[in-house]
């Protein structure tokens, strides 16, 4: 038993620090795109805000988010809930980061971002969710909290240009994604061999309209 906690532990903290350098990477090719702005330029011009559906932000979710010149780079700040007729309630609130590497121009009024990438943090809040587990649990009995996920995701975006003088374009997206505890069980127990790739997957369907 004590074994099995100890392989638990580590096979854990291996894929956290996957999925933390992964996170560093992005971060840090998100700050080389950004020296290649232009210096008289905002950073961050383009506000976009989304309405999704389901994808591990909840049941219902909407966002904030802001938009590099070049289109390649998202930031977001995400609610989500989930009511109690589908198991909540849980209140989430996330941090969103997307890369977007390249589009396709459709026509004059539809690009198509086949592979946008990137992750996401989420803490949730509700009954039985804990940052820090109860004193009547011994110290590492879950090597891990149950309120805070850090998720990889792959989604794909069609989007309208309107060109107004307050809206941009408006989006459509479908995305999938996994988490670190789903991550490490699938890899680090080797339960690739009982599970499906499709079982540690969540998707999620969404739309964004962004402003001048």
């Amino acid at each position: 038993m004590l074994y099995y906690k100890i392989n638990t532990w580590n096979n854990y903290k291996r894929t956290n620090y996957i999925l933390k350098t992964t996170i560093i990477f992005f971060l840090l090719s998100s700050h080389i795109l950004f020296a290649q702005e232009e210096k008289k330029a905002k950073i961050f011009p383009t506000a976009a805000l989304s309405l999704q559906y389901a994808g591990s932000i909840g049941w219902l979710s909407v966002g904030y988010f802001r938009q590099t010149n070049n289109e390649k780079i998202e930031l977001g700040l995400v609610y989500g809930f989930t009511p109690k007729f589908v198991g909540g309630n849980i209140n989430t609130i996330g941090f969103k980061f997307i890369y977007n590497p390249f589009k396709i121009k459709i026509n004059n009024t539809i690009d198509l971002e086949p592979l946008q990438t990137g992750f996401f943090i989420t803490q949730n809040f509700g009954h039985n969710l804990h940052i820090k587990w109860p004193d009547q649990y011994e110290e590492q009995y879950y090597n891990w909290t149950n309120s805070t996920r850090f998720h990889i995701f792959l989604s794909t975006q069609a989007s309208y240009i309107v060109n107004t003088k307050r809206v941009k374009k408006i989006s459509i997206y479908f995305e999938t994604n996994t988490n670190e505890l789903y991550f490490n069980s699938y890899v680090g127990h080797n339960n690739w061999k009982s599970l499906s790739i499709t079982d540690i997957f969540f998707f999620g369907i969404g739309s964004k309209i962004y402003f001048q």
